[in-house]
């Protein structure tokens, strides 16, 4: 309970500041009436600081990256981190999964950053990430141990907070939608003097889940704080809190009542086949960042990011479980209708402190030019865990009645810490305009400590070395190899640790901007990871390590944004991904993706301004076991999703449908009997006033 008081403690100046910002509203409203929205501002994304920790153009960067905006988040009808990345090709999801924030980059887990700094260390169960605080996330695909240390083959996703701006804006938000989600939130910025400037950020929900009995509920607050003395110097101060009470998304239903089932035995996607009183808990996050940038002059500046979180978790779920050798046959009654259930409890207190410094020099010698970066990071992520395993009461699962008692049973606590140093340099050599070469270089040092094992200790060093020319007309062909290295933090359900993954990886590609507003990116990539981790054959929520994976594919994105008119996003993956010994594709990883999304603002009489558009998401079929035994096909889907806004002075009427045409589908089938139900057709219709 200290601890919970203490999070809590950290963010109440927020309520004293967005008072003081509403109250400044009324001096500065007057003044800024011909001030533009920043709304009608599209974001091109030209530059991004997450590839290189310098800010660099897009088309100079030796890697793929994508860019989301909060525009795109908004205009997309996104919820979630997960749903903000459905149109950014490489990346899949395969399925809904409150536990946390997973995605899949080119075959592999992603790693999670917040502002620079490692949020999440492997498969723990964090409160997942709210869209509404970020200003946009960046995608970047492609291994990036050189700058970020420990991370995966794929890539890494870096959410990028919304901070303090200087001029008086801001909005208030209400929103209602599917399973009875109701919504408030708040988002105001300004300053506070000449020197400093503030923003706080805030949410309350009051939701169902699309399974039955179910709460998504999730309190949010962020202010900040930003000082800048000088054009030289900026410190900027994130606090954040955040409290979520909700169920798993994930209800493992049986091959022979979804994907397999004879007419009139489908289980709705509502079915809960837990228990309405455990399949449900709590998450807490408290969070304080501190951002540093300061120049001594034109050619050498620094930058300090630092970032301490404390997070607590209670979560449990009864699902159901059956003979892995027999999955087609699940049911225990001679009427077919009862399966027996297994129970799976776990609570966690999560520490971490991560902190990112380094130093950047620009030189320049004649036609040559070098931008050196040189850095030294450290992460520390301490683990209390509890888990609790085993059996529970059977279900009718076309009948279910609920109430029956099943008590866990706990196994003794765990302790984890692990702590991982890096030192890192790099250097962006630039001859005239024609040609960029990147190269780097990391050493990590890193400890792991789990409960009654052996301390592990892991030395790595890691390459990156990249070529970008100019070929003329905005034409930027490169090629780029980088190298991985993760350890991966928790244990599996028997308390033991995992080993190291390490990958490498070969890129080519090239990137055309014909116009300010367009970007045009075509891709190829060849990444072998060893020590992969895959689902244990006896058990689909625990995880084991199995030889190699090696990924090869192509990727093609383009994106075309004019303000107030047309934007569109565009993309197609396809991705071959087997792991060593066997010829057929990774389990759950499609081989195909696609998307579109466009949007179209017309100008109505009287300053009101209409908006819309949608967009259509294609995932091919997934594979899921071997012929030998059992092989499950996920069938393809394509799904559509719409888009409809009006704007009149300082009112916004949004109206977003996800899967508008109520696309009955799976996200996901597997080998080990069940299938997860994709998400149903949801509505979300919201009222914004701004404050400028």
């Amino acid at each position: 309970m200290k601890s919970d008081f203490r999070l809590r403690a950290r963010v109440a100046p927020g309520g004293v500041l967005l008072a003081s910002l509403l109250a400044a509203s009324v001096a500065h409203a007057d003044a800024d009436k011909q001030t533009a929205r920043e709304e009608e501002v599209i974001v091109t994304g030209t530059h991004a600081v997450t590839a290189t920790k310098t800010d660099t153009q897009l088309v100079e960067i030796p890697q793929s990256i994508s860019i989301v905006s909060d525009q795109d988040i908004r205009d997309q009808g996104a919820l979630t981190m997960q749903d903000a990345l459905q149109y950014t090709p490489g990346v899949t999801n395969a399925g809904d999964d409150s536990r946390g924030d997973f995605n899949i980059i080119r075959s592999f887990l992603s790693e999670q950053y917040l502002d620079g700094l490692k949020r999440n260390f492997g498969f723990i169960y964090l409160p997942r990430s709210e869209v509404y605080t970020f200003d946009r996330v960046d995608v970047l695909l492609g291994p990036s141990a050189v700058l970020y240390g420990a991370g995966s083959s794929g890539g890494l996703v870096n959410l990028v907070s919304k901070r303090p701006r200087f001029d008086f804006g801001g909005e208030v938000t209400a929103s209602f939608g599917t399973y009875n989600r109701k919504q408030a939130q708040f988002d105001v910025y300004g300053a506070l003097n000449d020197t400093m400037a503030a923003r706080v950020v805030g949410l309350y929900r009051d939701s169902d889940m699309e399974i039955g009995y179910l709460p998504d509920d999730r309190q949010v607050l962020q202010p900040s704080f930003t000082w800048k003395p000088d054009d030289r110097t900026e410190v900027t101060l994130i606090g954040l809190y955040q409290r979520d009470y909700t169920g798993p998304s994930q209800n493992f239903v049986p091959l022979a009542t979804s994907l397999y089932a004879p007419p009139g035995r489908k289980v709705p996607a509502s079915r809960l086949l837990g228990e309405p009183y455990f399949n449900k808990g709590p998450k807490q996050d408290g969070e304080l960042t501190l951002l540093i940038d300061h120049s001594f002059n034109d050619w050498a500046k620094v930058r300090s990011s630092t970032r301490i979180a404390a997070d607590n978790t209670r979560y449990g779920e009864i699902y159901g479980t059956w003979d892995f050798s027999d999955v087609l046959h699940p049911f225990i009654d001679p009427e077919q209708t009862t399966i027996a259930r297994a129970l799976f409890a776990y609570q966690a207190h999560y520490r971490s402190v991560d902190t990112d410094n380094s130093l950047e020099m620009k030189f320049q010698n004649g036609p040559i030019s070098n931008q050196v970066l040189v850095g030294i990071d450290y992460s520390w992520f301490h683990q209390l865990a509890q888990q609790a395993y085993g059996g529970a009461t059977p279900i009718n699962v076309f009948n279910p009645v609920y109430g029956a008692a099943n008590v866990p049973d706990w196994f003794p606590e765990t302790r984890q810490v692990l702590k991982d140093t890096g030192l890192y340099g790099q250097d962006q050599i630039r001859y005239q305009e024609l040609a960029t070469l990147v190269l780097g270089v990391r050493h990590d040092h890193v400890s792991t400590t789990n409960s009654g094992l052996p301390n592990e200790i892991d030395n790595v060093t890691t390459y990156r070395a990249g070529l970008t020319l100019n070929v003329g007309h905005e034409i930027y062909p490169y090629a780029s190899y980088s190298e991985s290295f993760q350890p991966v933090s928790g244990l599996n359900q028997f308390n033991q640790s995992f080993k190291p993954l390490s990958g490498k990886a070969y890129e080519g590609g090239v990137k055309w901007q014909p116009l300010h507003g367009t970007l045009l990116r075509v891709a190829y990539y060849d990444i072998t990871e060893n020590n992969h981790l895959v689902a244990d054959p006896n058990n689909p929520l625990n995880s084991i390590q199995s030889g190699s994976v090696k990924a090869r594919g192509v990727e093609v994105q383009a994106d075309h944004r004019i303000a107030g008119d047309i934007t569109l996003t565009a993309g197609y993956s396809h991705n071959s991904a087997k792991q060593s010994g066997q010829d057929r594709q990774e389990d759950n990883v499609p081989e195909d993706t696609a998307s579109l999304f466009a949007t179209k603002t017309l100008i109505l009489p009287g300053g009101t301004t209409m908006r819309f558009g949608g967009g259509v998401r294609y995932v091919g079929k997934q594979l899921a076991g071997d012929t030998d035994f059992l092989q499950v096909i996920t069938p393809s889907y394509t799904l559509a999703d719409g888009l409809l806004a009006i704007e009149h002075n300082r009112w916004a009427l949004q109206l977003n449908a996800v899967n508008l045409f109520d696309r009955d589908y799976y996200s996901l089938c597997s080998q080990y009997g069940y299938c997860e139900n994709g998400e149903r057709r949801t509505y979300n219709a919201a009222i914004t006033y701004r404050l400028q």
